[in-house]
C-alpha cells in the first residue's frame, strides 16, 4: 500500500512539474511585463450640491448661525478633478496600447508610463478610438526609441482550466503580477455598471483588482489572451471572480479603431429573447434557435419581412444558439451586407435576405409603452389564475396589434403566476389560435384546462413572448 502511494505522490509530482515551471512564472512574466504599462488619468467629478450655497440664497435663521458663531458663509465648490490610474499593453511598435474604454472615458489628462521609467503625457499621449460596447480603448504614444511588443495568442485556444497570469497596475502598484486559471470561457449577461453591450469575457480567479483594468491576462507562453476588465466584488475588492475581454474580439476592435477610429456595426433592428425548451415543445419544433419580441418600425428588419414571434435558427449559415450569439454576429458584420437568415414561423421554415444597415451608438431604439389607464368594455373572464378583458382600439393602435386581450389580474401563487404572467400582458394567441376578445377565450378554457400544456403568445409593452402553463 505504502509503495503504490509513493507511486501516486511521484506521478502526481511529476504531472506537477510538467505544467509549470521549475522557476516557476518567471519567464511568463519576462516576456510580457516590459509592454504592460502604467496608465494615470484626471477626470472632472462635478460637484453635487449639498448644505453649499452661496450667500445671497441662505435662510436669516441659518445666516444669524453664521453670524453668531463667527463662522464663513460657505461658498459654493467648483467641480472636483480626481486622479486614477489603470494599466495597459503595448501590442504595436509603433506605440499602440490597448486599455480599456472606462479608463479613458471623460479624462482630461492621461499619462503613460512604461517599465522602463519612460513617462509620456500631454500631446504624447493620443486617444486613436474608443468603444464603449466592447470597453475597450486604443492610445498611441510617441516614442523615440524601440518599444516592447506583448505577443498575442488566439482566445479561441483558451481552454477552461489553463493557467492565467494578469500582470498589470493594481492601486498604483506597478506591474504586479497574480496566477489563477481560466475558470469560464464565454460568459456573458453580467451585470457592469456603465459596461459592455457586447460580453462574451474570459472569466479567471487571478487576482484582479481596481488599477488591473486594462492590463493583459497572458498564458503559460507569456502570450495575452485577454485584457483585463472587470471584477465581481460584492463589497470586496478581490472575491476570485475577474473577467477578460477575448484576445480576438480585442485585436479586431483595435485593429478597427487604427483604421477608421470608430466602429462600425451591423444592425438588423429587432428585440431578441432566449428560447425555453418548454416553448419549444409546445410548439413542436426541434431546432434551436432565438425568438423576435419586436421589430423595430422602418428597420431592415422591417424591411426585410422579420415578424414578431420569428424564432431564428441561422444567421449566414451559422446556427444560432443564444441571442448573445446572434447579437455579435450582426454586430460584427459590415453594414450594407446582405445575409440570409431562416426563421420558423408558426410551424413553417422561411428563408429571409436581410440588409444590415449601421447599428446607431448606444442609444434606445424604441419607446417604452406605459400601460393606459383607459376605461376597457367590462367584458371579463377568469382562467387558470388569471382575469382577463377585451382591449380598446386605443390600445391595439399603441401596441400595433390585430387582436388580443388584456390580463388585468394574476392570482399571486397561481399556474399563470408562476409561468409569469404579469398583469398589463396582451394575450394574442393560445396554442396558436388567435384570441381576438373574452368570448374566444371562454371558448378555449375547458380545453386548456385539461390540457397538459397551454402555449400563451403575449404582448408585454410592445415586445411578443412566449410562456407555457401546465394546468
Amino acid at each position: 500500500m505504502r509503495r503504490v502511494l509513493s507511486i501516486l505522490i511521484l506521478i502526481s509530482a511529476a504531472a506537477l512539474n510538467a505544467a509549470v515551471p521549475l522557476e516557476g512564472f518567471s519567464e511568463v512574466v519576462d516576456k510580457v511585463a516590459p509592454a504592460v504599462v502604467g496608465i494615470t488619468v484626471t477626470k472632472e467629478v462635478p460637484f453635487v450640491q449639498g448644505f453649499d450655497f452661496d450667500e445671497e440664497s441662505v435662510p436669516e435663521e441659518l445666516r444669524k448661525f453664521f453670524e453668531f458663531w463667527d463662522f464663513d458663509i460657505p461658498a459654493p465648490r467648483a467641480p472636483r478633478f480626481v486622479p486614477g490610474a489603470a494599466s495597459g499593453v503595448i501590442f504595436d511598435e509603433r506605440g499602440y496600447i490597448l486599455t480599456n474604454n472606462h479608463v479613458v472615458d471623460g479624462a482630461k489628462d492621461i499619462g503613460v508610463k512604461l517599465s522602463d521609467g519612460r513617462e509620456f503625457s500631454g500631446k504624447d499621449v493620443e486617444v486613436i478610438g474608443t468603444d464603449p460596447e466592447t470597453d475597450l480603448a486604443v492610445l498611441k504614444i510617441k516614442a523615440k526609441d524601440p518599444l516592447p511588443v506583448a505577443k498575442f495568442a488566439s482566445s479561441e485556444e483558451v481552454k477552461v482550466g489553463d493557467w492565467a497570469i494578469a500582470i498589470g497596475n493594481p492601486y498604483n502598484l506597478e506591474q504586479t503580477v497574480t496566477v489563477g486559471v481560466v475558470s469560464a470561457k464565454g460568459r456573458s449577461n453580467v451585470l457592469l455598471y456603465g459596461g459592455p453591450s457586447y460580453q462574451n469575457f474570459l472569466q479567471t480567479d487571478a487576482a484582479i483588482n481596481p488599477g488591473n483594468s486594462g492590463g493583459p491576462l497572458c498564458n503559460i507562453n507569456g502570450e495575452v489572451i485577454g485584457i483585463n476588465t472587470a471584477i465581481r466584488t460584492n463589497g470586496l475588492a478581490n472575491s476570485g471572480i475577474g473577467f477578460a475581454i477575448p484576445s480576438d474580439m480585442a485585436a479586431d476592435i483595435a485593429d478597427e479603431l487604427i483604421k477608421h477610429g470608430k466602429i462600425s456595426r451591423g444592425y438588423m433592428g429587432i428585440y431578441l429573447e432566449e428560447v425555453k425548451p418548454e416553448v419549444l415543445e409546445a410548439m413542436d419544433i426541434e431546432e434551436e434557435g432565438v425568438f423576435v419580441t419586436r421589430v423595430v418600425p422602418d428597420s431592415p428588419a422591417e424591411k426585410a419581412g422579420l415578424e414578431d414571434g420569428d424564432l431564428i435558427t441561422s444567421f449566414a449559415g451559422e446556427k444560432i444558439t443564444s441571442v448573445d450569439q446572434l447579437r455579435w454576429l450582426a454586430a460584427s458584420t459590415a453594414p450594407g451586407t446582405k445575409v440570409d437568415i431562416d426563421i420558423i414561423r408558426e410551424g413553417k421554415r422561411r428563408k429571409i435576405t436581410l440588409r444590415l444597415a449601421e447599428r446607431p451608438a448606444r442609444e434606445e431604439l424604441s419607446t417604452r409603452i406605459e400601460p393606459l389607464p383607459e376605461k376597457e368594455e367590462e367584458t371579463k373572464t377568469s382562467i387558470l389564475g388569471i382575469t382577463v378583458k377585451d382591449i380598446s382600439d386605443r390600445i391595439k393602435k399603441d401596441y400595433d396589434l390585430k387582436h388580443g386581450v388584456l390580463v388585468e389580474d394574476v392570482e399571486p401563487g397561481s399556474l399563470a403566476d408562476r409561468a409569469g404572467i404579469r398583469v398589463g400582458d396582451v394575450i394574442v394567441k393560445v396554442n396558436k389560435i388567435p384570441i381576438s376578445n373574452v368570448k374566444e377565450l371562454k371558448r378555449l378554457k375547458g380545453d386548456l384546462e385539461k390540457a397538459d400544456v397551454a402555449l400563451f403568445q403575449i404582448n408585454r409593452r410592445g415586445h411578443t413572448h412566449f410562456l407555457t402553463i401546465r394546468p
